[in-house]
């Protein structure tokens, strides 16, 4: 028996973070899987792009830029869960095939949104205690708080919580047509099992909920563990 086509990962990194944020799921994810970061205008590789307006303009921009070869899924973390959910809507929108499983790794469902605790510290400029209360709450390594080069991060954390700040979700799920599967850690507060239980409503496939040892950066913190699960994930969709 041949062994099933490779499946193109393509991958939203966080809120702060950058396509460089998965180049190492693009040296050592496991054979059969291949990791593609995304980058949304105005950050990294695509830095001197301008930046969309709001998170669904930026998902949109996404979604012309999901050209497989063949298979494919969507994983995103944190703001980029978000992102990767309306980019496959966006993709479905567009009429064309979608990813055959979207995974979304800590990340409140949108009717849990709520409104950004770091509206207040965006308005106020304080780049210091942006940065404490991010560290805080779990939301950037505390050694990018102490960091020299931290004022090359601060743009673009802002405009990234100004994304999320200014996202307004529907008044009612809108499903994906197909598998979603959301991933939490055990140790991150705002994404307890509780809260994730609430992206069920967002598919029209089946839904998959686990946990992984870890607070909010746990896909990178228990990379391993990670990068078998997604290889489980890819192997069950081939034998379908």
């Amino acid at each position: 028996m041949s062994a099933p086509e490779p499946l193109t990962l393509y991958c939203v990194p966080h809120a702060g973070g950058s396509a460089r944020s998965f180049v190492r799921w693009r040296r050592e994810l496991p054979a059969g899987l291949r990791a593609q970061p995304l980058e949304i205008a105005g950050k990294g590789l695509r830095s001197r792009e301008p930046r969309a307006a709001t998170l669904r303009e930026a998902a949109a921009d996404l979604a012309h830029r999901v050209d497989p070869p063949g298979r494919y899924a969507l994983l995103g973390h944190s703001m980029g869960g978000l992102l990767a959910y309306e980019t496959a809507l966006a993709l479905d929108a567009l009429g064309r095939p979608g990813p055959e499983f979207v995974v979304v790794a800590a990340t409140r469902p949108p009717h849990l949104l709520g409104h950004s605790p770091y509206g207040p510290l965006l308005a106020a400029g304080d780049d210091d205690a942006l940065l404490d209360a991010l560290a805080a709450h779990g939301r950037i390594p505390q050694e990018v708080r102490r960091s020299p080069m931290r004022h090359q991060f601060v743009p673009v954390i802002r405009g990234d919580l100004a994304l999320l700040a200014g996202h307004r979700p529907d008044p009612g799920p809108r499903p994906l047509p197909g598998d979603l599967v959301t991933w939490y850690g055990t140790g991150d507060p705002d994404t307890p099992p509780e809260v994730m239980v609430g992206w069920r409503h967002y598919t029209e496939g089946v839904h998959l909920s686990e946990g992984f040892d870890g607070g909010h950066f746990f896909p990178h913190e228990r990379f391993e563990e990670v990068a078998a699960r997604l290889l489980e994930l890819t192997r069950r969709r081939a034998d379908r």
